[in-house]
Parts: structure tokens; C-alpha cells; sequence
């Protein structure tokens, strides 16, 4: 662009921004003088295919609000908040662009250069949502998301006083999280533009998403057997772990339940009772509490159980909207601080959150984009241990996470609904179940980084007897995926991988014609009723698989003592597997000897069964043939410098107590080292676009093992630039590991606040390894400087198993005794878990 081009270039910018200053004063002078902003939002729209240094738009006195990325049918562009008092030096950088540097460069190119036009911003460039923009002349509830930054007083003071005055409704409570403020209320869209001209303009629109779904099946009851199971149960201690179930309510009166209860039955939900009058609740109670129920009614000795119950309604029982209606994020942080207040009785010593509930997102009827939404990023903020504070007008989701109050949370995938048998149709005519489980994408909010995501699969295939069923089959394989279950195969490849593990959602039964299917009880697992003269029914999908993995959760919390929460969800990550069925449907090639799949084939996988199904066997000791370490560390990953800059500040270096002697006596014998890496970061959900500065995740943790022939410090020299120059980028690490021995790759592993990949090897390259290190890359607190972030610790689990085939050496014996754990019984190819803390090292980057 030659000189004359740019100053047509920038005196048209500065011809918008000065036109939309204009406008905008003349609004402001339309409003009262203590709601008058102290600027204005403008639209910088990019040139076709010219990305906008937004960086550059989020300093010298202007604010990024928020971005919208390129699209077909429209550039990329950015909202960006401009005090009146800065217009003058923001022209002044625009004009500048017609001037050339002592290189001959034009000045603030990266600034002004992609820019097409500037226009005061309206209401519809602040909406967020892949759907159209509602009709301004619709009265409809709003989500409206603020940036304090850019307003002198409470924007939600300004918006209660304007809906006061023009009789809007607004949401009880706001919630804050993170860096953001947002707040609900019930206008038109022509009205609401009123808004851009106060002090409380959004930075943000999006739609809202309110807790007033419905769900429970009505089937069978055996009430004899259930009076016969209630008389052998023997209920755990109030102070025992417990999983409090996030849903519709409970029936406090059920022979099954009430022991384990302990009057731990709340409402998030003004004026409503903590009863369950739709059922599912109480449906997944009953899962939480005993697995799948059928075995323990065919028991016949006494009912031992490790962990309790509590209960917490956040869905609504009736189908007449509220009139002020309550998001699921304020409704799911008030009842997560309500069973945390409790009923001044005894406290469980631990607790699992199970949400069976679920909503559709992103472009609608599909399931989410992968971008994070108010309710997500709640759930991540919860997890992490932020603080829970309820105000009269507000939910506050701020200050530092706590290590020590981090919180498991469980949620559901969600499940494919009113599926018709030619969505499933191969092109041959055939039903395929995967093909509209693949397509259909999980659903808010199964996104969210620090939660334990559960789909379904099955193992049910019994085909009831009758002329009714007569040809009748079992739609999914045994071991396949439910055909309930929704997946994040659809989603890009730099979205979060869910689910993390699946567990029994059921099946269905096709007819012969392919023209029916049904969902029997035979096909299903058996639970609770809410109806005190049914006691039994029968469940499935990923609500019946949710509640199930808060049973193995707790399992593990009884078994295991005092573990982080983070811990628990990655053992009971690690400790999944895929079946032979998820092994046939693409794992592994069937070429002579199993070669691991790589690429796109591996990914399909993992975001189709997570890391599979794991089980109380499991989790409850190693399996055969493997031992299995759970280190629980922290590590500070930001430190600041001379000069005031931010860097990556420490690393952990594990050694392997791995026998040397034994594996280089296994030689070329192919063993399996698995890693499993979680940790949970701080949410910022905003949406402003920026890759590296404004990511979500407050910071990441890797994890990488020492090359057989690479030495410590070339090892450590590795890492160190791998951390500092990992990008973005389509949520991938540079690549400078190698990566054959790895079924995953860091590529797609590097995702969300869980990592586990499986490494794969010749013992005696293993041998030669011995070093594993967890190290820190940057996030939103290290590019934002922030300084109550900088020199906090964050804490991790990591697990590592090492797994031989079946042989006789015996490995258990020389890793115990370089750890010190007691040798109780003579090992042999049977091993068992080992909790310890290997050898670790502290490096100052």
C-alpha cells in the first residue's frame, strides 16, 4: 500500500471513529447525568482474510470487549471500548499510519493496516450466538455480560436503575466469574439499546440458559424385593463421603434412600420443596448410592455402604415460566454453597457433585460449539476452589482458586433425544448408531475444563421373549457406545475433549425392519422411584452413567483417604479402559502385530469413549500385570523478574522408580508406561478472541518423559523452550518431543485440564527414560501480568502405571522397597496400587 493509499486508508478510519464519537456524545447528552459513560463501543470491522491485531486493541486507554472470528459470510471483527478522552491519541496512532518509520515501514501498520471500517457499535454486534439475531421488537430474556474496566461505577447498579425506571424485569441475583459480571433481564431488543449510551454497557450479548427443564420415566416396581434390600442395608456414617446429586429433587421417604440421606435434602429453587415430582432425581439418587440396583436386590447377605446421599433441586417441577427465571449457572453455584452450608448436622469428609442435567448450546439443536458459556465457565471456577459468595444482588465467582477447596464435580454429556432411524442410516440403508452419536455433539455444560465428563456406553443386548420382539436385536454392539450417547468427534480440533470415561447408559431394541426401535427395561439399569408404591424403575443414557461414575468417585474417596479431588477424577480416568467392541470399531489396526492408531483415528476415538470404562475392580487395586503410583504435588508455575516481567517459574521432576535391573532383563519386550495429568485452572470466559493473552485457561501444566538417549539437561533445555514457546494455536504445543512412543501425542492430549496418554516401548528403551517432569505454560495469568496470581501455587495429580505383559518378573517387590511401602503378602504377576512420592526436583526457569 503506497503512501497515498494509506492516507485514504486512515483519514477513513478516522472519518468513522470521529462520526461515531458524535453519535455517541449526542445519546449520552439523552441521559441522566449519573448514568452517562465516560466513552463509547465501537466496531473495527477487519479486511477479508486480514486478521486484526487485537493485542493492540486492549491498551493505550481503549478496552477489547469482545471479537467476533472471520466467518464466510462475515470478517472478523472487534468491539473495542473508547474513553471520549482518548479519541484525540487514537486518531493520532490511525494517522500515523501514513508515516513511515526510520526503516521505512508505515507506522502502527500492525494497528491500522487490517482495519476496513469503524462505527459506533449497535446491539447486534454485541450478540454472541451462532443463531440470528432475535427481532428487536421481541420481548425476550437477555444474557448481558459487563467488563467493570470499563465503567466508573457498578454496571449493575446502572442496569437495575434504567429497568426500575423502564419497567423491565431483571434476574434476582448477577454472578460474577473471573473477570466478568453477568446479569439477566427481560426486555426488547429495541428497548435494550438504550443501554449503549449509560455506564453499564454490555461487552457482551448472549442467550440465556434457565433451569426449567423436565425429565423422569414412569416403569415397573418389585416393592417386596425393595422392602426385603431396605432391611439388609447397612448405611455409612454422616461423616462418610457423599455424593450430592444436582437435579430434580429426591424422595426423602424411600426405604432405599432415607437411611443414607441423613435430612441432606435442600432447593436451590425459591418457594419450592426439596421433593421430587418428576422422578429423576431420585432416579439417579438411587444409581449414586448402589451402581446399577439389580445386583444388590439379587443379594441375599447384608448391604454394606461406603458413602451417603444429599440432594439439591435446581430444576423446576412445573412447565409455567418464572417470572424472574434463574440461570443453571446462579442456580448450580447456590446449591453447591447451600449443601456446603449444610443442616448444621454432621459434614461428610468428602463430597461428589453429580449433574445429570444437560442443554443444548451453541448453534441449537446440535450440542455445543466447545465455547465456554456462563454456565461452564461456573462449573469451572466451582472446581477449581473459588470461593462462593451470595449476595442480595449478585453470585460472586472471584478470588484466587484454592488448592485446598477444589471441588469434584460430575456431569452428563447429554443424550441424543427423539432419534429416528434414518438419522442412523449408512448410505448402504443399514442403521449406524455411531454415525448420529459422532454428529451429535455433547452438550453445555459437558464442555467445561475441570468437571468429569461421562457418555454412555453398553453392555445390555438381551432380547425379551414374546412374539412382541419377535426379529427384534440389540442396536448397539455390547461394548459399543449407547446409542444415547453424544460426542465431541464433531467438534474442532482445538475444542476440549470430552467425555472423559463412559459407563452403562443402555440400549435399544431395533425391529427387523429397522423401522422400530425401542427402549425396553431389559435394556436399561434398574434404580429408584419417587413413587412410594413403585419404589423400582429402570433408567438409561448419560444421566444413568453420570450418577454411576459419583458411586465409583466415591468408592474412591472411601478407599483412598484424604485424595484431592483432581485426584479422584484422574484415577478414575486412569483406571478406565476400552473394550474389545471400542477396539474393533477403529482403536487399533488389524494388521499382524496391534499397531497404534495415529491422527485423526485416535482423536475419533478418544472423543467418541474417552479412555473408556473404568470399574470398582480397578480402581480399587492395580490390575493384573501393573503398578500403579498417585503423586500429589503443587508446583508455582509464574514468577515475575527484573524489569517486571512474568515467566514460567518451576518444574517437577519425577523419577521413575522403575527396577532397572528387571526391564533391561525384559529387553525388547513392548511394555506400556500410562499417564494420567490433572490439575484444574481458573476460568475467563470472555470472549474477546485473543489466542495466547485472553486464553481461558488461567495456566496450563504439561507433562514429558527424559529421551532414552537424551541427558538431564538436554532434557530440561527441551522443556524450558517447549513451555515458552508453546502457542495458542489451534490449542497445540509446538512439537519437539517425539512422538512414537505415544498413543496420543501432545497435540491432542494438551487439552482442557486433564492430560493422559499411554506410552508404549521396548523395556529396555524404558529403562533409559526414568525421568518424568510436570511443567507449567502460559495462560491468561501469565499474559495478563496479574499480580495476585504471580507466585501462587497451583496443585496437580499425577498417576503413573507401568504395565508388562504376562509374565513372571516381578516389579511390585523393587519399586516398594524404593519407596518404602510395605511388603505384606509374596507378589507375583498379581500387583497392587502404590501411593507415593517419587524423588522430585525444583528448577527455577
Amino acid at each position: 500500500m503506497d503512501r497515498e493509499d494509506r492516507l485514504g486508508h486512515s483519514t477513513a478510519l478516522v472519518t468513522g471513529l470521529e462520526t461515531a464519537e458524535q453519535e455517541a456524545a449526542q445519546l449520552v447528552q439523552e441521559t441522566a447525568a449519573d448514568l452517562q459513560p465516560d466513552g463509547f463501543a465501537v466496531r473495527i470491522e477487519a479486511a477479508r482474510d486480514h486478521p486484526l491485531m487485537l493485542e493492540r486493541l486492549d491498551g493505550s486507554g481503549l478496552t477489547l470487549m469482545s471479537s467476533h472470528p472471520q466467518t464466510e459470510d462475515e470478517p472478523q471483527d472487534a468491539l473495542v471500548w473508547v474513553p471520549f478522552d482518548k479519541v484525540a491519541s487514537f486518531t493520532e496512532r490511525i494517522a500515523a499510519f501514513t508515516e513511515d518509520t526510520d526503516g521505512g515501514n508505515p507506522q502502527q501498520a500492525a494497528l491500522v493496516a487490517n482495519m476496513e471500517q469503524i462505527h459506533r457499535a449497535v446491539l447486534e454486534n454485541l450478540w454472541q450466538e451462532q443463531q440470528e439475531f432475535p427481532s428487536l421488537d421481541e420481548e425476550r430474556w437477555w444474557e448481558l455480560w459487563f467488563d467493570p474496566r470499563i465503567s466508573p461505577t457498578d454496571p449493575l447498579i446502572t442496569l437495575r436503575a434504567v429497568a426500575q425506571e423502564r419497567q423491565w424485569r431483571v434476574s434476582g441475583r448477577a454472578i460474577q466469574v473471573g473477570e466478568r459480571l453477568v446479569a439477566h433481564v427481560a426486555a426488547t431488543g429495541q428497548q435494550l439499546t438504550a443501554l449503549l449510551a449509560t455506564n453499564a454497557c454490555p461487552t457482551e450479548i448472549r442467550t440465556p440458559t434457565f433451569a426449567e427443564e423436565l425429565y423422569g420415566v414412569d416403569r415397573a416396581f418389585r416393592a417386596g424385593l425393595v422392602e426385603d434390600l431396605a432391611q439388609r442395608i447397612e448405611p455409612a456414617e454422616p461423616q462418610a463421603p457423599a455424593v450430592c446429586i444436582l437435579d430434580t429433587g429426591i424422595a426423602q421417604e424411600h426405604l432405599l434412600l432415607k437411611p443414607s440421606l441423613h435430612e441432606r435434602a435442600y432447593s436451590a429453587l425459591p418457594e419450592a420443596s426439596p421433593a421430587d415430582l418428576s422422578g429423576h432425581g431420585t432416579q439417579m439418587a438411587g444409581l449414586a448410592l448402589f451402581g446399577d440396583l439389580a445386583s444388590a436386590l439379587e443379594s441375599q447377605g447384608t448391604v454394606v455402604l461406603g458413602h451417603g446421599l444429599e440432594s439439591v433441586k435446581i430444576l423446576n417441577d412445573g412447565h409455567a415460566a418464572a417470572a424472574h427465571p434463574r440461570t443453571y449457572a446462579e442456580t448450580t453455584a447456590n446449591a453447591v454453597a447451600m449443601a456446603e452450608i449444610g443442616n448444621g448436622g454432621p459434614a461428610p469428609s468428602a463430597r461428589i457433585f453429580s449433574m445429570a442435567v444437560t442443554r443444548r448450546s451453541g448453534d441449537g439443536e446440535n450440542g455445543t460449539d466447545g465455547t465456554a458459556t456462563l454456565w461452564s465457565a461456573t462449573l469451572d471456577a466451582l472446581a477449581a476452589g473459588t470461593d462462593v459468595t451470595v449476595r442480595e444482588d449478585r453470585i460472586d465467582l472471584i478470588g484466587a482458586p484454592d488448592p485446598e477447596a477444589s471441588r469434584l464435580i460430575i456431569v452428563s454429556a447429554g443424550n441424543i433425544r427423539g432419534a429416528i432411524p434414518e438419522q442412523m442410516r449408512f448410505e448402504s440403508g443399514e442403521l449406524d448408531p455411531l454415525q448420529l452419536s459422532d454428529l451429535s455433539r455433547i452438550e453445555e455444560p459437558a464442555h467445561a475444563h475441570n468437571v468429569l465428563t461421562v457418555g454412555a456406553y453398553t453392555q445390555l443386548d438381551t432380547v425379551p421373549e414374546g412374539s412382541l420382539f419377535q426379529g427384534f436385536r440389540p442396536l448397539a454392539a455390547p461394548g459399543g457406545l449407547s446409542p444415547f450417547s453424544r460426542t465431541s468427534v464433531a467438534l474442532t480440533s482445538a475444542a476440549v475433549t470430552k467425555p472423559d470415561i463412559v459407563l452403562e447408559g443402555g440400549n435399544m431394541l431395533v425391529a427387523p425392519d429397522e423401522s422400530v426401535l425401542d427402549e425396553h427395561d431389559l435394556l436399561s439399569v434398574t434404580t429408584t422411584h419417587r413413587d412410594p408404591a413403585r419404589q423400582l424403575t429402570w433408567t438409561n443414557a448419560t444421566s444413568a452413567a453420570t450418577a454411576q461414575a459419583a458411586a465409583l468417585a466415591a468408592l474412591a474417596m472411601r478407599t483412598y483417604p484424604g485424595l484431592r479431588p483432581e485426584t479422584v477424577r484422574a484415577l478414575l480416568v486412569h483406571e478406565a479402559q476400552w473394550t474389545p467392541a471400542m477396539i474393533d470399531q477403529g482403536l487399533f489396526k488389524k494388521t499382524g502385530t496391534p499397531k497404534l492408531a495415529k491422527g485423526a483415528l485416535m482423536r475419533q476415538v478418544i472423543r467418541r469413549y474417552g479412555w473408556g470404562v473404568p470399574t470398582a475392580e480397578r480402581i480399587q487395586s492395580s490390575a493384573s500385570n501393573a503398578v500403579t503410583m498417585i503423586i500429589e504435588n503443587t508446583l508455582v508455575p509464574l514468577r515475575r523478574i527484573k524489569g517486571g516481567q512474568v515467566r514460567l517459574s518451576e518444574l517437577k521432576l519425577h523419577q521413575l522408580p522403575w527396577p532397572l535391573e528387571q526391564l533391561r532383563e525384559l529387553a525388547e519386550t513392548t511394555v506400556d508406561l500410562r499417564v494420567t495429568l490433572a490439575y484444574m485452572i481458573e476460568p475467563n470466559p470472555g470472549r474477546r478472541g485473543m489466542l495466547g493473552r485472553y486464553s481461558y485457561a488461567s495456566h496450563g501444566l504439561r507433562f514429558a518423559i527424559k529421551g532414552p538417549t537424551e541427558s538431564n539437561d538436554a532434557f530440561q533445555n527441551r522443556l524450558a523452550e517447549q513451555a515458552e514457546h508453546e502457542t495458542d494455536d489451534a490449542g497445540h504445543p509446538r512439537a519437539f518431543e517425539s512422538h512414537s512412543h505415544w498413543l496420543v501425542g501432545p497435540r491432542s492430549r494438551n487439552l482442557g485440564s486433564l492430560h493422559a496418554d499411554i506410552w508404549r516401548g521396548s523395556a529396555a528403551d524404558l529403562a533409559e527414560c526414568g525421568t518424568l517432569a510436570v511443567y507449567p505454560v502460559g495462560g491468561w495469568w501469565k499474559a495478563n501480568k496479574r499480580a495476585d496470581r504471580i507466585g501462587l501455587p497451583v496443585s496437580y495429580a499425577l498417576l503413573i502405571s507401568l504395565k508388562t505383559p504376562d509374565i513372571s518378573t516381578d516389579l511390585y517387590t523393587p519399586i516398594a522397597t524404593q519407596l518404602g511401602v510395605p511388603i505384606e503378602v509374596t507378589p507375583s504377576a498379581e500387583t497392587e496400587v502404590t501411593d507415593g512420592i517419587p524423588i522430585q526436583m525444583d528448577f527455577g526457569w
